[in-house]
């Protein structure tokens, strides 16, 4: 039996467009084209980083290339103010003969001096050889290690005991020829040594120390905007700067700001990016019992990392002595959040695609922390972005 095929009519073609339209209707949401949606989102971590750091001190440095010896006056870390004394410098012209013809000039009064007191007792004299004697045996043992102690407090005790001795005889001495031309050749020595002697004083208030790595004049509070990845690299690693061999060479002294300090820490921009004026709690590793709040005064994005530096208001104490070291950085963390895949690099600037209109907006975002596929997120221009608001993942 033959049958009539029937014909396909443009009505048809029609009405399977609308069930066609119907369809991509409903399943659209669950089909990905290229790019899907994701949401952005609040969010609070905790976070926690140890990193490689080096200490900025706010520090004055005395250098002389042409001192050859140096007399401390001041004690070291001691709080001084602008003007103070801090030392002695003897500029070249001054040899170590000098101080050796004093001292022996000085021993022959003392002895000239027993000599004319023969059988006569002295009481407060033998009482100041006493005390010599007993502060030399202290330093003796010290320096030999049979007794534990403070070595610099007994020098200066010591110093001080001689000076006493030598000003007790000067102010009881005998009328004697020899003696007075003992006492001329000494004065004498002593003008000698004091025209090629310079006071140095302090340039500026804060605490004295005699003690300099090099790095002093090119890590500075004031160049701080300068630091460079390399920089950091190079005394982590002990490397020398621009300027260290010179500080080494021809320094004498810092005076040093304790209450202001500064950290700067490197890592991959990838992973870290702090804004100014967020709080840290910073740790140094071997100073557990010293935990510091520091604050991001400036952020340098370069060569792939991040040198990030730190503000610290409080007090430096020990160290005052440390150049590097481990340091633990951490905070709470609150801010929008998304799925580090919703991430964009755009020409170098990363962003997200708010999903706002066809194909998206692109907004900057600065990227302050990654943690198990989230991104915590802050615009570049504040309010932007908001919790809630549908971006794109192409």
């Amino acid at each position: 039996m033959y049958r009539r095929r029937r014909r396909v009519t443009g009505r048809f073609f029609i009405i399977l467009a609308v069930l066609i339209a119907i369809v991509i209707v409903i399943v659209r949401p669950h089909i990905h084209f290229g790019s899907r949606q994701d949401t952005i989102f609040t969010s609070t971590t905790a976070y926690q980083e140890v990193m490689d750091a080096v200490i900025i001190r706010d520090e004055a440095v005395t250098e002389s290339s042409s001192t050859v010896r140096v007399e401390y006056m001041a004690k070291e870390v001691s709080a001084v103010k602008q003007g103070d004394t801090i030392a002695n410098l003897y500029t070249t012209g001054y040899t170590e003969n000098l101080l050796t013809r004093l001292e022996t000039t000085r021993q022959n009064i003392q002895s000239y001096h027993k000599t004319l007191l023969g059988t006569i007792v002295d009481t407060n004299l033998d009482r100041l050889d006493a005390v010599i004697d007993m502060i030399s045996t202290d330093f003796k043992n010290l320096a030999n290690r049979d007794t534990r102690g403070n070595l610099q407090s007994v020098v200066e005790q010591l110093q001080t005991a001689m000076v006493n001795r030598q000003e007790y005889l000067r102010q009881n001495k005998r009328d004697d020829t020899k003696l007075t031309k003992l006492y001329e050749e000494e004065n004498t020595r002593l003008n000698s040594i004091q025209s090629w002697r310079q006071v140095s004083t302090a340039p500026r208030d804060g605490v004295v120390s005699f003690y300099l790595d090099g790095y002093e004049t090119n890590l500075t509070a004031d160049g701080l905007e300068d630091l460079k990845p390399q920089d950091l690299r190079a005394v982590l690693n002990g490397e020398p700067l621009s300027r260290t061999a010179d500080v080494l060479r021809d320094g004498i002294y810092r005076i040093v700001d304790q209450e202001k300090w500064y950290v700067a820490v490197m890592a991959s921009s990838s992973s870290w990016n702090p804004a100014i004026g967020e709080n840290y709690y910073l740790q140094f590793y071997g100073f557990e019992d010293l935990n510091f709040v520091a604050q991001t005064t400036s952020v340098l994005n370069a060569e792939g990392m991040v040198v990030a530096v730190f503000q610290i208001d409080e007090p430096i104490g020990p160290m005052i002595y440390q150049r590097t070291g481990k340091v633990t950085l951490s905070r709470s963390l609150m801010s929008l959040a998304v799925n580090v895949k919703a991430l964009y690099n755009l020409e170098g600037q990363l962003g997200v695609w708010l999903n706002d209109i066809p194909g998206g907006t692109f907004v900057p975002v600065n990227v302050l922390y990654r943690d198990n596929g989230v991104a915590y997120i802050e615009p570049l221009v504040d309010g932007a972005l908001s919790s809630g608001q549908t971006i794109l993942i192409k």
